[in-house]
Formats: structure tokens, C-alpha cells, sequence
């Protein structure tokens, strides 16, 4: 009994699509490759790993895969892409730079590998159309007018239906890729919620979730190859995977929230004002670490300020802001971040008078050789670095990013020296407390330059 065992693969590697298509393209064509030399038996191994399932077992196909796809040229680009797919999903800066056309990237790719993986085995789909449909049916398809009942057409009427091949592919191709987008826009939802709780990627949340979600990927690659359906079960539980995670940080945001006591419209705890009426909160508490609300309640109000703008929300009704630019409007109150002088020195001169501290704490920790090292990082970004790096542009980020990275490596490298590796990881600390108060500072002041006056980078204001 032949199968539409490539219209399951097609299906099967759809998450794996959406996430990391060359990645998956490239493991393809590893096993592929095995197969086709012979070292791999897929039926074989179907046989001898999970015999106990004839259901799951018996779709075994392998993967027909055309001899260009193991060509030089076909290769080196897929590696290209592999490359970049690796480097960008765990990047949060790259992640809201190329966001949209990363999700255009993977659409385009997927849609190439269906329409091929679907049109390698047409012959066996027409086949089995022939003998499925009914004769009239078939006879009709072939001569493209409808009529009661004909006799099959000759000894082979999938011939006859030949017409059908590139339509069945692009149609097919075309539904499985819609599922390819709809799939990437709720990861990339994932994604953005993970960036607004860790915005300098400082605590390696992205990282993480990009690491599983791309061994994931290649494992329902491999898997899909010998268990086509067992492949669509990890497909759909995939998809459900997440479905729940993006609903548990949607709940999560909402179960935050408190009601206001003057219009009972609903505000983030923290909040020091109602975005609705525009009333005070009673009760403001203090906001955590990745912007949830502490039982502390606020004392000071000024300080509580700046303290929601190092989180990179709302100064007035605690709202997530979701660009990465100093001077923006809050999704709920309209409120302008940064929007005048003093706001920009209040703010600088808190992160001034935590830079001492964070110089000593992390030069302590880097004394440590090789083991202080990641925790000092750490610890300075979390209390510096990531309160600047949330307000400065993706695309300047991600530049000064890698800049910087060069930098780590030279000082990282002379922690061993004694003498001078005491003083590597504070240099370090200090190099990119200094370069991204200056990119704030600089962003800061073209915005309010119409305003006649700017904030100089020592904190005083100055006539422009």
C-alpha cells in the first residue's frame, strides 16, 4: 500500500520550519546523505527501535532528496544560513532588528523545502490518487470534462492526471507555509515577552529557550525521517508546547494586576498612576528585579521613577514599554519616557552613583581567575548595563554589541596577568557603563534638542 508519506514529513516538519529552517535543511541532508550511500537502512532501524508500533512504523519513506542538494554551492549557502539562524535567534538585539524579516526568511525557506519534499514523491501521490478516486472521477481529472462514467483510462491512468502535480505541490506547499508563519509569529511572540523580562539578554533567558528550541528542531528533523507520524505527534505537541507558554506569560502579566480604586480599570501594582483616569494609586509597591511587583510599598516616589525606567517601563502607570528607543510614548498612558531634562539627569546621575559599588563588587568577583569571571559579567550588566541597553536603538546595539565583545576578550584574556588582571574585569565594567551612557545620552539629546536645552553626560545641564 503506498503512502502520503511526504505530505506527513512536509506536515511533521513544520515547527522545525518555523524556528530553525536551515538548521533543519542541513540535518536533512546529513541523514539524507547516509541513506542514500547506504550506511543508513531507515526501514531497518524503524524495524529494530520501535517495532512494537506498526502504526508508527509503517509509513517509513525516508527523505528523496535531488542530487543538487548535496552540491557545493547549495551547501555553502545553507551553511551561511545555519550561521546566521544561530547567531541571530540568540541575540535579543538582533531579534528586535530582524524580527519580521527573519519570520519572512523562514516562510520563504519552508516554503522551498515542502514544495520539494512534496514533489519528490508526486509519482506515488498520483498514483494513489488513481486508485483511490473513482474511475469517472479519474477519467474526468484526465480529460478535463466532467462526464457520468468512463471506462479507467488505459493501464496507467495516474498519467492521465500528470496536469495535477505542480498544483497538488504549490497548493500543499502553500497551506503547510501559512501554518509556517502562523507558528513563527507565536514564537516570536515568545520572544518578545522574554526580551521585555530580560532586555540586555543579561540573564541568558533567550539563550536558553533558543538552545532548546533548536535541539528540538533538529531532533523532530531526524525523527521525522524514520517515524514520519510519530514526527506529526512532536509536530502538534510543538505547536500546543507554544501555545501555552505564550498564554502562561500573557496570564502571568494579567494576574499582576490590580484594579483602580477610582474607575476599577486595570493597572500594574507598581504603578504610581491609573492609565485610564489618570488617578494616583493609593498603594504603589516597588518593582522587582525583572519588573514585577514587590509587598514593599513606595517611599519615594522620585526614586520610584527612575526605578520603573531602569526596567524599562511606564514612570507613571508601570506599563512594559516595547520599543527600545529613549524617547517613546507608553502604550497605555500616552506618557513620554525621557521626555524633558531633568528625567534624563535623574536617571543618569542614579546609575552614577551605582557605578563605585559595581566597580568594587565586580572587581572582587573577577579576582577569582577563570570561575569569578561570569558571575562579575553578570552582576555588573544586571546592575548597570541593562538599565542603559534597554533604550538604546537595535541596530546601534547590536553594532556596539559586537564591538564590545572584542574588547571582553582582550581584557578576559589578561585576568591572568598579575598586576593587571585584578583590574580587567572593572575596566571591562567601566568600558561599557561608559560607551552606552554616552549612546543614551546622545539619543536623549537629539530628541529634546528642540527644547533648547540638553543634558551634558556629566549630569548638569547645559545651553545648547
Amino acid at each position: 500500500m503506498i503512502h502520503f508519506t511526504s505530505l506527513i514529513q512536509a506536515a511533521g516538519l513544520t515547527p522545525a520550519l518555523s524556528a530553525y529552517p536551515f538548521t533543519s535543511v542541513l540535518a536533512l541532508l546529513l541523514i539524507g546523505g547516509l541513506v542514500q550511500q547506504h550506511m543508513l537502512n531507515p526501514e531497518q532501524i524503524a524495524r529494530d527501535t520501535m517495532g512494537f508500533s506498526t502504526f508508527l512504523t509503517g509509513q517509513i519513506a525516508g527523505v528523496d532528496l535531488p542530487a543538487w542538494a548535496f552540491e557545493g554551492p547549495f551547501l555553502f549557502l545553507i551553511m551561511l544560513g545555519v550561521i546566521y539562524e544561530w547567531s541571530s535567534e540568540r541575540s535579543a538585539t538582533a531579534q528586535e532588528m530582524m524580527g519580521f524579516i527573519n519570520r519572512l526568511i523562514k516562510t520563504g525557506a519552508g516554503f522551498g523545502v515542502q514544495y520539494q519534499m512534496v514533489n519528490s514523491q508526486m509519482d506515488q501521490i498520483l498514483d494513489l490518487l488513481a486508485q483511490t478516486l473513482p474511475p469517472d472521477v479519474v477519467a474526468a481529472l484526465s480529460t478535463g470534462v466532467a462526464v457520468a462514467a468512463v471506462a479507467p483510462i488505459a493501464a496507467q491512468p495516474a498519467d492521465g492526471l500528470a496536469w495535477l502535480a505542480q498544483p497538488i505541490a504549490v497548493v500543499w506547499s502553500s497551506i503547510v507555509t501559512v501554518a509556517i508563519w502562523i507558528i513563527s509569529g507565536i514564537r516570536a511572540a515568545i520572544i518578545g515577552l522574554i526580551s521585555l523580562m530580560d532586555p540586555g539578554g543579561h540573564l541568558g533567558l533567550l539563550k536558553l529557550f533558543s538552545w532548546g528550541d533548536g535541539g528540538w528542531a533538529i531532533t523532530t528533523t531526524i525523527v521525522l525521517i524514520f517515524f514520519p507520524l510519530l514526527a506529526l505527534l512532536l509536530a502538534g505537541i510543538t505547536v500546543l508546547g507554544l501555545w501555552l507558554i505564550r498564554r502562561y506569560f500573557e496570564l502571568r502579566e494579567r494576574k499582576m494586576m490590580i484594579a483602580c480604586a477610582s474607575c476599577g480599570g486595570q493597572m500594574h501594582p507598581s504603578a504610581l498612576e491609573c492609565p485610564a483616569c489618570r488617578q494616583p494609586n493609593q498603594q504603589p509597591r516597588m518593582v522587582g528585579w525583572i519588573g514585577q511587583p514587590r509587598p514593599e510599598p513606595v517611599t519615594d516616589p522620585a526614586a520610584h521613577r527612575v526605578a520603573l525606567i531602569k526596567h524599562r517601563r511606564c514612570p507613571s502607570c508601570a506599563t512594559r514599554l516595547k520599543k527600545r528607543a529613549v524617547q517613546q510614548p507608553c502604550p497605555a498612558c500616552a506618557t513620554v519616557t525621557f521626555a524633558d531634562v531633568a528625567q534624563v539627569n535623574s536617571f543618569l546621575r542614579v546609575l552614577d552613583r551605582q557605578l563605585p559599588r559595581t566597580l568594587l563588587i565586580s572587581g572582587l568577583l573577577g579576582l577569582v581567575p577563570i570561575i569569578g569571571v561570569v558571575p562579575a559579567i553578570i552582576y555588573y550588566r544586571l546592575s548597570l548595563i541593562a538599565s542603559l541597553q534597554s533604550y538604546v536603538p537595535a541596530g546601534i546595539g547590536c553594532f556596539t554589541n559586537w564591538i564590545l565583545r572584542i574588547v571582553a576578550i582582550f581584557l578576559i584574556g589578561m585576568q591572568s596577568i598579575p598586576g593587571i588582571g585584578a583590574f580587567a574585569i572593572p575596566a571591562l565594567c567601566l568600558i561599557n557603563y561608559t560607551v552606552h551612557r554616552q549612546l543614551v545620552y546622545g539619543q536623549a539629546a537629539s530628541k529634546i534638542r528642540s527644547a533648547g536645552v540638553l543634558a551634558a553626560p556629566d549630569g548638569k545641564p547645559v545651553s545648547s
